[in-house]
């Protein structure tokens, strides 16, 4: 049985012509001694990627912008109604205000 490694492939998504390399790793280093890497995923917030209609992409996993509606209190994007979903847990975002000229 192969185990993955900090830094191996996990998956290429392409969504919406762009290429996303998801990597095993560690979100924190203390997670490191807790055992095997995980897939991670962009950070969208910090660095954002847009298609070329200039809609954010964004993780399900992502913290609600401000212009998100959610019927839970602390909601995230999946749980948005204009989270648009896609593949192996990215989507967009298709808020009109979160749309880049």
């Amino acid at each position: 049985m192969n185990k993955a490694k900090d830094g191996d492939l996990y998956k290429t998504v392409t969504l919406h012509g762009v290429s996303f390399e998801l990597r095993y790793g560690y979100y924190e280093e203390f997670e490191r001694a807790a055992g095997e890497p995980i897939p991670i995923y962009p950070d969208f917030k910090a660095k954002p990627i847009y298609t070329s209609d200039g809609i954010p992409f964004v993780t399900q996993m992502q913290e609600l912008c401000e212009h998100g509606e959610s019927s839970f209190k602390d909601g995230c994007c999946a749980d948005c109604r204009y989270y648009s979903d896609g593949e192996e847990l990215i989507g967009v975002c298709t808020h009109p205000k979160n749309r880049r000229a």
